[in-house]
């Protein structure tokens, strides 16, 4: 495989990841909300609703330093030789994962910030 070609596909491949996480970061924010308006119109005894949570504020905040990233690395890699590409390539890989899961655990622990007595 030529050099431009693998050049090409690490780009498309990071697109497709940014991609992906954004339409997923959507979708289960907009079913979360939902559901949580569903329960709290059911629920006769509280005086408010919460809908809206850390997915929509620090987990968006999360979620756009990781689309900062995976664009910083697409830069990088439009500007490099094939080896140096490879590895900004795997390096956000790696941050991108990392990332994912550092905010999967807080958006676990920001279920416990509530009071839903």
């Amino acid at each position: 495989m030529v050099a431009s070609e693998k050049k090409d596909v690490w780009t498309q491949s990071l697109r497709a990841m940014k991609s992906s996480l954004e339409s997923s970061y959507e979708f289960k924010t907009v079913v979360q909300e939902e559901t949580r308006l569903i329960e709290g119109l059911r629920d006769q005894k509280r005086d408010y609703v919460v809908f809206s949570g850390y997915r929509r504020n620090a987990g968006k905040r999360r979620l756009d330093d990781i689309k900062r990233m995976i664009d910083s690395a697409l830069e990088k890699i439009d500007c490099c030789d094939s080896k140096e590409a490879s590895f900004i390539y795997l390096e956000t890989l790696k941050a991108v994962t990392m990332q994912t899961r550092w905010s999967s655990i807080l958006e676990t622990m920001s279920q416990y910030d509530h009071n839903y007595t």
